[in-house]
């Protein structure tokens, strides 16, 4: 194993520069391949054709690592994560973009794909013309990615800590080591934010939800699976809520894709519709949510009321739909909206 130590990045992102960092997205890094404008979804044994491929970096932290530092613009966010250097040059997509991004890669680890014979995650994404996806990943060195790989950040996490700084997390990263994060994160007084996107319905949740989470993002199928109410409107998505709160969880924000999202803690309940945006010709709803995420973070992180930051988020995550891949919202682009 060995750590990304390049000497043109820590030119501008070194160790010396590590209390610019107040926000850590831990989790998995993805090249996607993702076929656009496909006329169906298919069942077994079904061909359909697509307009278009794309290929790009993907991975629901890593796409959230990268929409924070397009929306903050100002070089202050770190991804802990792994990848593996494999033949085909698979991994480049996803780590050049973060560092092209102004992530801090300090902390990703690069395994040798000659000694573990393991590709890097891949997700494949066909895309219907209303912007309907399936999602078939393939974790890879993903599922290697250890509570030793967050150790090895001991120094980022203090450095955050000391700054009031927040923790980003999705389920594309081994139980075990989500955990370890959040414990970790608490131990220090860093505020935990919690995406459960990549949820496993079979795991078990009951000790991660109790790990004074400060805010939880799920969306209505995610919710389901970690209260087992079914989400549709508001009052089911309260009782769901209630339910995450009662584990310990401060702060619940349940996305229902085209329907908005609905924001709850023990205080305040509030419905947050999706705003009225012009389109573009391609849907797509891969990365809505994370791109949702992001803006969450990065308005909380700059001192946002916790239901303006919400509402801030559903509107990045419907500019999200109308861009065609990973294409992280900007500032300008959120700004020409928030007027």
């Amino acid at each position: 194993m060995k750590y990304i130590k390049e000497k043109f990045y820590f030119t501008f992102m070194g160790k010396n520069n590590l209390n610019k960092i107040t926000i850590i997205v831990i989790g998995g890094l993805n090249t996607d391949i993702v076929a656009l404008g496909a006329k169906k979804l298919l069942a077994s044994g079904e061909l359909t054709y697509v307009e278009k491929l794309h290929i790009g970096p993907g991975g629901k932290s890593r796409n959230i690592a990268q929409m924070i530092a397009a929306l903050s613009n100002r070089k202050n966010v770190a991804m802990i994560g792994k990848t593996t250097n494999d033949p085909y040059g698979l991994w480049r997509l996803p780590l050049d973009s973060l560092k092209t991004s102004g992530v801090n890669t300090e902390y990703i680890s690069i395994d040798s794909y000659e000694k573990t014979k393991i590709f890097p995650g891949i997700a494949l994404i066909p895309v219907d013309t209303k912007g309907r996806n399936q999602i078939y990943v393939f974790p890879g060195i993903n599922d290697q990615f250890s509570p030793n790989d967050v150790e090895a950040a001991n120094e980022l996490f203090k450095s955050v800590a000391a700054d009031n700084g927040l923790l980003v997390s999705t389920l594309e990263l081994p139980y075990k080591t989500v955990l370890y994060a959040f414990k970790k994160a608490n131990s220090l007084g860093i505020k935990v934010l919690f995406d459960p996107g990549g949820i496993d319905e079979n795991q078990n949740y009951q000790e991660l939800l109790s790990q004074n989470i400060f805010l939880i993002k799920p969306n209505e199928h995610e919710a389901k699976i970690l209260t087992g109410i079914t989400v549709s409107d508001k009052n089911s998505a309260k009782k769901a809520a209630e339910k995450l709160l009662s584990m310990g969880v401060q702060n619940v924000f349940i996305t229902l894709g085209g329907k908005g999202g609905y924001f709850f803690n023990k205080d305040i309940q509030e419905q947050i519709p999706v705003p009225k945006i012009s389109n573009g010709k391609f849907k797509d709803e891969t990365g809505c949510g994370d791109q949702t995420m992001a803006a969450f973070t990065v308005a909380l992180n700059e001192g946002k009321h916790i239901v303006e930051a919400a509402k801030i988020a559903i509107l990045a995550g419907s500019l999200q739909f109308y861009s065609p891949g990973i294409r992280p919202v900007t500032r300008k682009a959120l700004a020409k909206y928030l007027k």
